[in-house]
């Protein structure tokens, strides 16, 4: 019997699980994908996207594989058996992978921010962007999008004054060793950092804090992410921040027939640290398929964990960092910087396109795409 598999979103977890399932059950499932957009969008380019030194949109279809059918509509809620669509169409399916990623949070600071979360506030901070000649551009946030956006942005701009303002140390995750490299790499590429400054509103021309005023042509929000409303909406399990409730095989705990992945599940403890990135969104992704393709074959799924190798971040083209990190994702004091890091930090992205394609070796035309929600 062929059963109907709905992959909610397709981002990396979602592509990568799609993939999986289709090559290992074969006939034993039908694969559909729902994505609002028929681009896949890589979340870690967007920072380069904004200021227009890169490119964050694949053609979604070249990356599934073609076994893989894509719908372009939106997942409204999620029934027994079913998901309804923004305009009121339902699809069956027997079972599902919620893999819907990470939201854009509201910043929780009052004024005009731009934003670069998803491509869509990005797209608009770009335009921002485009029309600015001179002045000064503000960062809010110190962590690690904060950092590669303002660094990003330094290389791509150098008309542009860059300031970026933590509220707490710049990086606090890091060691204090590998904060001062950042603070010095920042600083040598012209980026004004100030921290321990929380802001409390942004205005027309200028980003407020504690302790003043500072002037800015346009205020940038790099701060961090929430998660789509969907599995509350629901009426799934989901923890205080809205994210799906899964067990040790990333089982909804609400409904066996779901399985969540990526940035947007709660996970047991036994299953490891799940940071919101595509470091951590491809193996829960393939984990995901696996737990699907072993119920397809009437088979336990094996439990699920998760580690960590490295951390890498861009600070610009010709400058980054690489931390060795335990499996708990905590930095080991062990690490390197300048172009090899750069180098390394671009090859891990672009292995990560890769990675989702899996068995694929060239573009895919052949496989189903309908529009059904914009």
């Amino acid at each position: 019997m062929t059963e109907a598999v709905i992959v909610v979103g397709a981002g990396y977890a979602g592509v990568i699980a799609a993939n999986r399932i289709a090559t290992g059950a074969r006939d034993a499932a039908r694969v559909t994908v729902i994505n609002p957009r028929a681009d896949f969008v890589e979340r870690i380019r967007l920072h380069q996207y904004a200021v227009d030194s890169g490119s964050a949109r694949i053609e979604l279809r070249t990356l599934l594989d073609d076994r893989v059918r894509l719908v372009l509509g939106t997942v409204t809620k999620i029934d027994d058996g079913s998901v309804e669509l923004a305009d009121g169409a339902r699809l069956p399916y027997d079972r599902l992978v919620y893999a819907v990623g990470s939201a854009g949070a509201v910043p929780v600071v009052p004024g005009p921010l731009f934003r670069l979360d998803d491509v869509d506030q990005a797209e608009r901070t770009r335009t921002a962007l485009a029309v600015l000649t001179g002045g000064t551009v503000t960062f809010v946030g110190g962590g690690l999008t904060g950092i590669e956006a303002a660094a990003e942005a330094a290389g791509a701009r150098p008309d542009l004054r860059i300031r970026l303002i933590s509220q707490g140390e710049l990086a606090a995750s890091l060691r204090p060793a590998e904060r001062a490299r950042m603070r010095a790499s920042l600083r040598r590429q012209g980026v004004e950092v100030i921290e321990g400054q929380r802001v409390t509103a942004v205005t027309e021309r200028a980003v407020i804090t504690g302790t003043g005023s500072h002037p800015t042509d346009l205020a940038i929000w790099s701060g961090s992410f929430g998660v789509p409303e969907l599995a509350r909406r629901s009426g799934l399990p989901v923890d205080r921040a809205g994210r799906l409730i899964v067990d040790e095989t990333l089982t909804s705990t609400g409904d066996r027939r779901i399985v969540g992945a990526g940035d947007a599940i709660a996970a047991p403890a036994s299953v490891g640290f799940v940071r919101m990135s595509c470091q951590a969104a491809l193996p829960l992704g393939r984990a995901a398929a696996g737990t699907v393709l072993a119920r397809l074959r009437d088979r336990t799924p094996d439990p699920v964990t998760i580690s960590y190798v490295l951390q890498c971040v861009s600070l610009g083209r010709s400058d980054g960092a690489v931390h060795a990190v335990g499996h708990d994702d905590r930095s080991r004091g062990v690490s390197f910087g300048g172009l090899a890091a750069a180098w390394v930090k671009e090859r891990i992205c672009r292995f990560t396109v890769r990675t989702m394609r899996g068995t694929i070796d060239r573009p895919s035309r052949a496989g189903a795409t309908e529009r059904i929600a914009a």
